[in-house]
């Protein structure tokens, strides 16, 4: 399994801005960056992507990507959220005022995407991989997944408080490779990770806790005004497995 976390490493120093990630660069999750990649024809490989939340790092470019890769007939990307994460897409996003709405347009004939409602813990195919969407508790529903295909499976928690479920899935799993989990603020920030339902490193290492397993873990979604110190308090936890995350790197499974 090939992992791409999406960014320009040399114009962000590391920092992923906007959140997204490729799976075997046909899946997306999140769609914060991927309506920048480059060259475009990287854009028309994605054919599903799979939303965590709604929140605007996470979605910023999926009108853009949508516009980007319309192709005149039936097919079309195929984009799967939480019932309450395609909601605010319809409401707040495709109302023809902030954007086209772009699910109105759609018809049989000529369709910019389609719409699938995931159910937490139900997984879904797309192509190869498997993803199972699991809940999460931030400030909106939101989602991380499990996905997989068959010899690997990789973990991505993203935009979370202290949790439980999804690590007792990912214990479970005997084929684990690899968790992708989030870190935003520094520990003198603590009031504000809670308020914003994230992780600080204290926290992060906390969870990483429950997994119970050694296997490498990937600091993602530093919030790029606090990185340097993130970075050295994710060092001073001196846990080998962990490495920081930078946009553009690829990681293979």
């Amino acid at each position: 399994m090939r992992i791409e976390i999406v960014g320009h490493d040399e114009a962000h120093h590391g920092s992923q801005f906007l959140i997204s990630y490729l799976c075997d660069q046909r899946v997306a999750i999140d769609a914060g960056g991927i309506g920048e990649l480059a060259p475009l024809s990287r854009q028309f490989q994605i054919e599903d992507v799979f939303l965590t939340h709604a929140h605007l790092d996470h979605t910023a470019t999926l009108p853009v990507f949508l516009d980007n890769v319309f192709n005149p007939g039936p097919e079309c990307v195929r984009l799967h959220g939480l019932r309450a994460t395609l909601q605010v897409l319809q409401q707040d996003m495709f109302n023809n005022r902030l954007w086209p709405d772009f699910i109105a347009l759609s018809t049989p004939q000529n369709r910019f995407l389609e719409t699938h409602e995931l159910e937490p813990e139900r997984a879904v195919t797309a192509g190869h991989l498997k993803l199972t969407p699991v809940l999460l508790r931030h400030v909106i529903p939101t989602v991380g997944y499990l996905v997989s295909d068959e010899r690997s499976t990789v973990a991505f928690i993203s935009d979370t408080l202290p949790t439980d479920r999804i690590w007792e899935l990912a214990r479970a799993c005997p084929n684990l490779k690899a968790v992708f989990l989030e870190v935003s603020f520094p520990n003198a920030m603590t009031w504000l990770a809670e308020a914003a339902a994230h992780l600080t490193p204290d926290t992060f290492r906390t969870e990483l806790a429950k997994l119970g397993r050694d296997v490498p873990v990937v600091a993602i979604h530093l919030k790029p005004r606090f990185r340097s110190e993130l970075e050295r308090e994710i060092h001073a936890l001196q846990l080998p497995q962990i490495q920081i995350g930078r946009a553009g790197q690829v990681f293979e499974f």
